[in-house]
């Protein structure tokens, strides 16, 4: 019995853990601000650039595994996710933002 309490302790702890990319793959475009917070938390800066509300979370492991980090970027218009994914925000043109990927 004290084996199964450990196991499923440990399973638990180790599911909790997960890195932020497989909390941001799990993300979709249309999803709303309020999830987003919810599955990854409070984001390390916010900024409005050109109308869109830019959430960044900054030097994150990407696995539970992982010794590297990286930064994440969520990109909204009007409350929904427009674009996501790893790397910092980059102005395309007037009108439009792109995640640049650090490479």
């Amino acid at each position: 019995m004290k084996r199964l309490v450990v196991t499923l302790a440990l399973t638990f702890m180790l599911a909790a853990c997960q890195g932020m990319g497989t909390k941001v793959s799990r993300l979709s475009v249309g999803m709303p601000r309020e999830e987003v917070m919810d599955r990854l938390g409070q984001p390390d800066a916010v900024r409005t650039i050109i109308g869109f509300e830019v959430l960044s979370y900054l030097n994150r492991h990407r696995s539970r595994f992982s010794l590297s980090s990286r930064d994440y970027t969520v990109v909204l218009k009007d409350g929904k996710v427009t674009q996501f994914g790893p790397g910092l925000v980059q102005r395309d043109s007037k009108t439009t933002l792109v995640i640049e990927e650090d490479k």
